[in-house]
């Protein structure tokens, strides 16, 4: 079987090395920005350089791949925009595209809605109108299908997806699960959301979505696989406006950022679904951030921002405030987009224009560095391939950042392929594909060995739930041989 897992190892090297960003708007179908990886510790530039854009849009990275959208006539939404696909280790153009005009009258610009799996999925939706969605080869841009349905998602937003890779699209007036083989619509539930606020998050079973009912923000819950509406929560605040989508904690806690540059109704609200109701936790004043996103630290923490234009990290039990940064969004910077990585980096870009700026804080929001990014508006940040950061201006400002300096712990193991799940984990993670009496090892990434078992049944059950918060390796032992997978416990 250790044979096996090295072949298996040496024939999925690309998927094993690479840490995906699938979602523009927080990397992952929670949104949170989490990555499990290591991002740069120094602002020491990978790459800089690319095809020239009047707008930065953020981008979405699989493997090697990092895809976006670049404009060269903004007055042109039909044909002075395209899709660009690059290795993301490079800066290198691969290829680049435009979607079929279906719509003339309506069609918007050409826009990225999410990756996966070697497949880009792209649309021509835009602020009010419907379009295709198209899913594209990412090796060479060719399509692979067009759905059935027309898609309504906003240009800032993206589609997520459910374990077997079928997509969730969140539309203005309706959720929807596409067929991620071919494109035909699995099942379509109305749904009145709000514009820029349409994203949706998969939890476990569930499929959470923003809700206008009686012109109030709610949240409500779905059932993946029928896409029944199952219960909703109680009304967080009025008003028509809302242009941020939710973001989810890895144990299953709802997070809504109202935004509507009202500060009698702009919150963040923390939300639990009990099974059988969405019940509020606290809630916390935030700034006027639209198209932004959040995050959630390895250890739990929240991090929005508060009026004063600092980033804040709440505690998530009670919404208090922990730590606070310096004052990032002033002047025309107000659509932060945020990332945070494995050791609990946080690297912000602030949107702004003439005040563009990136940062990187610890995980305190202590300030570690930062640099100027002019017109960034929400293109970056970007954890991708080995801990790339990837951060989208506009002219050819288009950078990489790379960590040189990882853990020796890291570098010590081959990655394997057998099964851990679930991943994140709270209280077990189950292990299968491995002979019976492997040794198995759980050490953290300073190398120091935390727990030790041996395989009895496939699938064998691990307790992990007296670990701390934090990123692990679960090592398979034979002789002088050992290959691992990473583990986040939440």
């Amino acid at each position: 079987m250790m044979r096996l897992l090295l072949l298996a190892f040496l024939l999925v090297f690309s998927a094993a090395k690479s840490q995906n960003w699938n979602i523009a708007t927080g990397g992952n179908v929670l949104h949170n920005g989490l990555c499990p990886t290591i991002g740069p510790n120094t602002p020491n530039l990978l790459w800089s350089g690319g095809l020239p854009s009047q707008i930065a849009f953020a981008p979405v990275t699989d493997s090697i791949y990092l895809a976006t959208v670049r404009i060269d006539n903004i007055s042109d939404p039909l044909n002075g925009n395209k899709i660009v696909m690059m290795d993301i280790r490079t800066g290198d153009t691969i290829w680049t595209r435009k979607l079929p005009v279906d719509f003339p009258a309506t069609d918007w610009s050409n826009r990225v809605s999410a990756i996966r799996n070697g497949v880009l999925y792209a649309s021509r939706s835009g602020n009010s109108n419907e379009a295709y969605l198209y899913a594209l080869d990412a090796s060479n841009g060719s399509i692979l299908w067009k759905s059935d349905s027309l898609i309504g998602e906003s240009i800032n937003e993206g589609a997520c997806f459910l374990p077997g890779g079928d997509l969730l699209v969140g539309n203005l007036f309706s959720i929807a699960r596409i067929s991620s083989t071919n494109g035909s619509t699995v099942w379509q539930t109305s749904r009145l959301g709000y514009q820029n606020g349409a994203e949706l998050a998969v939890y476990g079973s569930k499929v959470y979505g923003l809700m206008n009912i009686a012109n109030a923000v709610r949240v409500a819950a779905y059932d993946t696989t029928s896409g029944q509406m199952l219960y909703s929560s109680p009304p967080l605040s009025g008003g028509l406006v809302q242009q941020l989508g939710l973001f989810m904690s890895d144990n299953g806690t709802i997070y809504v950022p109202r935004s509507q540059n009202n500060p009698t109704t702009d919150f963040l609200f923390s939300l639990t679904d009990n099974g059988s109701a969405i019940v509020l936790n606290w809630s916390f004043p935030i700034d006027y951030v639209p198209f932004s996103s959040s995050g959630i630290g390895p250890d739990g923490s929240v991090y929005c921002y508060n009026p004063s234009g600092r980033v804040v990290r709440l505690n998530p039990q009670n919404g208090s405030v922990v730590d606070s940064s310096l004052v990032v969004l002033y002047g025309d910077a107000f659509q932060p987009r945020m990332s945070i990585d494995s050791t609990g980096k946080v690297f912000l870009t602030n949107g702004g224009f003439n005040d563009g700026n990136l940062y990187s804080f610890n995980a305190d929001l202590t300030l570690r560095w930062q640099s100027a990014v002019p017109n960034v508006n929400v293109g970056g940040p970007v954890l991708g391939w080995e801990g790339t950061l990837v951060i989208c201006g506009i002219g050819t400002d288009f950078r990489a950042y790379k960590n040189e300096t990882t853990t020796g712990i890291e570098n010590s193991y081959i990655e394997a392929s057998f099964e851990l799940y679930p991943n994140p984990a709270s209280d077990f993670v189950f292990i299968k594909d491995l002979d019976q009496d492997t040794e198995l090892s759980i050490v953290d990434l300073n190398g120091k060995e935390v727990d030790r078992t041996r395989v009895l049944t496939n699938p064998h059950r691990v307790d992990v739930s007296g670990l701390a918060r934090g990123v692990y390796l679960i090592r398979a032992l034979s002789g002088n041989t050992s290959v691992a997978r990473r583990l986040v416990k939440y």
